[in-house]
């Protein structure tokens, strides 16, 4: 009995851990513009699910750290064109390819499923007007910059 009531327990605070916030370390562009330096290419990840909301993934652009995602948050950033690899990492570490080029607009689609200790990962690049669907369910990551 007494191992049923801890069980319940502990899965009763489940239900009461907050929700991780979606964090960007770079600069957020001007969203009112399509890209706001015409040299450079923007990204976006978007993470639409509320699955395994209290669980922040850390994203990466060639190894240099954006920020992490919450639920139902995006993280937006503008750089230099050529290849770049944007990762995501929690229990597993997702990653796509992208070929930036100058004013190009870039769609990554991040879902979330069960892990064997906490969620997985996994990205997506979809095309403009899956990502732009998907962007308007979603919400600005609080910038703080180091």
């Amino acid at each position: 009995m007494k191992k049923l009531v801890c069980l319940a327990g502990c899965i009763a605070s489940l239900f009461l851990v907050g929700c991780a916030s979606t964090v960007q370390r770079v600069p957020m562009p001007d969203q009112s513009k399509g890209v706001e330096d015409s040299a450079k290419g923007r990204i976006y990840v978007m993470r639409a699910t509320s699955f395994a909301g209290a669980v922040g993934v850390n994203i990466t652009d060639n190894g240099v750290p954006i920020g992490s995602t919450g639920a139902g948050g995006y993280l937006c950033w503008e750089r230099e064109p050529g290849d770049v690899i944007v990762a995501a990492a929690v229990e597993n570490t997702s990653r796509v390819s992208l070929p930036v080029r100058p004013g190009s607009i870039h769609y990554i689609k991040q879902d979330m499923r069960m892990g064997i200790w906490t969620a997985r990962t996994d990205l997506e690049v979809v095309d403009a007007d899956s990502g732009t669907k998907i962007l308007k369910q979603c919400k600005p990551a609080k910038v703080k910059l180091p």
